[in-house]
């Protein structure tokens, strides 16, 4: 499958810094790292060839030189074509997106047939021509950092899961839980280990054995490490990640999936009952129903009404009406006020970083019998990142964190056009911060 990719390295990078500044600066510094996991490990979107492999024919990265010029060389040894894009306003504004948009429509009337466009950018500019490529049948995949448009997300084949990226790609992820590595299931007769080198081996080069390529494991062996992949997993298993690490264990077993030709339908032909395969969200993902929720609001979720949680009906319409609209996770006041409680007494006593700060957060609302899953728990510590709060300069308190994240939810609501009469977010506050809590009467 032929494929172009265009990164908007200022978005993606101001992007991955409010996150992590080492993120970042991987991001910017190892190109070739990430480049190569696009190629070799990522999920090809929905509608693509059977057997297809992604083939990078076009590699461009759009930089402002003035502020991230030492970066150039890292994508010159990556094989990108860089294109300077200099602040053009006395705020910073560069014509990145204009470079980027004329040069996709050049390439989807060249006479390559380029199969993919690949964009890294949450800038929801982009939504018309990723619309457009889709009418003429092109596949598209996005990797947008933050919060991207619900119009950007629909108009894209493929969203790359930012935890993904920084994980799997940047190599830079936190495993879920404190255990050792989950061991490898060997493959069935798999070749003795090589003996140790002599001199003599140097005497006779050609009588030196060819080792057997290893046998690829059986379906059962791989419904096994699949198996226990989504067991040690607090959250649906992303099919693309679990693509990712049975083609690093078993080299050999894509493109060819023992004789299903692709990985979703290699998937489906296991028996992995009573683990449910999902594939609405982008991507797919497995997961066991008895232990995981989907990102997309549950039954039990959906169904709640005013007496779940003391509240009013126009406020819960309210509260329903924000999250189609963000995802905002479905916590009870109660315990979106434990959630920042712990947040606040988490980086009081240690230092912020998003990953560790997330799983000793979650840990502490368990203990304190708070079912609240770690999903939600970085959702918000994103949001409240990438709206510019920065942990650890004594702004940590309760009401700072809640009243900043309400700020967050109301800007999204107002990209996506949702009208909101002025005491929404009087209303809202009420709600992250648990108000509503301790006004309502303990049951």
């Amino acid at each position: 499958m032929k494929s172009a990719l265009f990164v908007d390295f200022d978005n993606v990078y101001s992007g991955l810094r409010k996150l992590d500044p080492m993120i970042a600066e991987r991001f910017g510094r190892q190109p070739l790292e990430w480049v190569q996991w696009l190629i070799k490990d990522l999920a090809l979107p929905d509608g693509a060839p059977a057997n297809a492999q992604r083939r990078l024919l076009v590699r461009r990265v759009y930089l402002n030189p003035q502020v991230y010029q030492r970066f150039r060389p890292s994508f010159n040894h990556g094989g990108f074509e860089i294109v300077d894009c200099p602040a053009m306003t006395s705020e910073g504004k560069t014509s990145t997106d204009i470079h980027m948009v004329l040069d996709m429509v050049d390439l989807l009337q060249h006479q390559v047939h380029y199969d993919e466009f690949i964009v890294f950018s949450a800038d929801a500019d982009f939504t018309p021509v990723l619309r457009k490529l889709r009418r003429w049948d092109r596949r598209t995949t996005v990797l947008a950092v933050g919060f991207p448009s619900a119009a950007y997300r629909a108009s894209a084949d493929l969203l790359i899961d930012t935890d993904l990226f920084v994980r799997d790609a940047l190599d830079m992820g936190v495993r879920e839980f404190d255990e050792p590595p989950l061991p490898v299931i060997s493959p069935p007769d798999a070749s003795p280990s090589p003996a140790p080198f002599t001199p003599s081996m140097l005497a006779s080069p050609a009588a030196a054995p060819v080792p057997a390529a290893p046998a690829l494991p059986t379906a059962d062996a791989l419904v096994e490490r699949i198996r226990a992949e989504v067991a040690r997993a607090d959250l649906p298993v992303p099919c693309a990640r679990l693509a990712s690490r049975l083609m690093h264990e078993y080299p050999g077993l894509s493109p060819d999936w023992l004789g299903q030709g692709g990985f979703r339908r290699f998937l489906e032909s296991l028996a992995l009952a009573p683990l449910v395969l999902d594939w609405g969200a982008s991507g797919g993902h497995l997961y066991d129903p008895v232990r995981h929720v989907l990102r997309a609001p549950s039954p039990a979720r959906s169904s709640f009404d005013a007496t779940d949680w003391g509240i009013e009906p126009p406020l819960l319409a309210l509260i329903r009406q924000v999250h189609d609209t963000t995802g905002v996770p479905l916590l009870s006041p109660r315990d979106f006020r434990a959630l920042f409680d712990a947040v606040a007494s988490d980086v009081a006593d240690q230092p912020f970083q998003l990953n560790d700060t997330g799983k000793r957060v979650r840990d502490r609302l368990r203990e304190n019998g708070h079912d609240v899953s770690r999903e939600s728990v970085n959702w918000v510590l994103r949001g409240l990142l990438l709206c510019g709060h920065e942990f650890g300069r004594g702004e940590d308190d309760v009401p700072t964190l809640s009243y900043r994240l309400v700020g967050n939810l109301i800007n999204l609501c107002r990209r996506e056009q949702v009208l909101m009469d002025d005491g929404a977010p009087a209303l809202l506050q009420r709600w992250v911060s648990g108000k509503i809590a301790s006004e309502a009467p303990e049951l």
